[in-house]
């Protein structure tokens, strides 16, 4: 009885999804209908990605603060929309992403990096810190099980406009998901090389911000993004922006970077330096030993 009610109900998400997808109200994700003059706003999960689109979103229309209801028109996200919702965006689109290279993204976009030590101590944080987990596990665990592994998806959902299943009005999205997330970030490393490795070279078709500098000077690197995506924002909305960004948060402010140093084991950064450390060295990240770096990613 047990077996034959758990067959119904798989067969039921299957249908669920088929006729989802059929109306096209499945999840946009790596799906989504691309339009050449699409922007993305690319951040791998933990790395501040959401901070960047409510700055963007604010920047857009500072006299009305986004909400989880207006961001969706102004920077919507691959994770919280259909892709019908997401065709009714008016274009020119800015769509927030955190996927991994895809070569039908042909026109500009912003890639916003951060240093892995502390993108992994975010992640620790969204999902064993704030109950999201379902079995505990101490951060050393998760670097090693979690974060370093090249088949598992990581979703940093604890951020403001996350995307979660239950913002998304459809049936049975859950049947397209692995552990709530919707997409292919790889890994750190993988991520950031694929973008950075494809269009790297090519400033006017990729804008590397760093996270440490938006925590810093906002202003400055929102005027950067302001003059790469010709959205001639002047620095005053800019900066009515920012104050209105910091105003607006339901939760705790971004968080300070460096805080790895005092919440990572030593055998969790040398794990990560170990694996990564090239990468991050070519970033302006400093490796805190001597590792091992044979073998590993690079962007050449």
């Amino acid at each position: 009885m047990q077996r034959r009610y758990a067959e119904n109900l798989f067969m039921l998400s299957r249908l669920g999804f088929v006729i989802n997808y059929g109306l096209g109200q499945d999840i946009a994700g790596r799906a989504v209908a691309r339009f050449p003059d699409d922007v993305f706003l690319v951040a791998y999960p933990g790395s501040g990605g959401q901070w960047l689109r409510r700055l963007v979103a604010n920047i857009m229309g500072p006299n009305c603060p986004v909400t989880e209801a207006n961001v969706l028109l102004r920077v919507p996200s691959l994770y919280d929309a259909s892709r019908r919702a997401l065709m009714k965006v008016p274009r020119p689109r800015i769509i927030f992403s955190h996927e991994s290279f895809d070569s039908e993204c042909q026109n500009k976009l912003v890639y916003l990096v951060r240093d892995p030590r502390d993108v992994a101590v975010s992640i620790y944080r969204q999902h064993w810190c704030r109950g999201s987990a379902k079995e505990p596990m101490r951060i050393e665990q998760f670097v090693s099980m979690c974060f370093m592994r090249t088949d598992q998806y990581q979703g940093g959902w604890a951020e403001d406009f996350s995307g979660r299943v239950r913002e998304n009005r459809g049936f049975f999205y859950r049947s397209r998901l692995k552990e709530e997330f919707l997409g292919t970030p790889a890994s750190w490393g993988e991520n950031v090389t694929s973008w950075l490795g494809a269009r790297g070279d090519d400033p006017k078709s990729l804008l590397r911000v760093h996270y440490e500098d938006l925590f810093f000077d906002a202003e400055t690197v929102l005027l950067a993004i302001s003059e790469f995506l010709n959205l001639a924002f002047s620095a005053e909305t800019i900066r009515e922006a920012i104050r209105v960004s910091y105003a607006s948060l339901s939760e705790g402010k971004p968080e300070q970077p460096g805080e790895w140093k005092t919440c990572l084991p030593s055998s969790s950064v040398h794990e990560i330096e170990s694996i990564w450390g090239p990468v991050m060295s070519m970033l302006g990240y400093p490796v805190t030993a001597n590792t091992d770096c044979a073998n590993q990613p690079s962007l050449s």
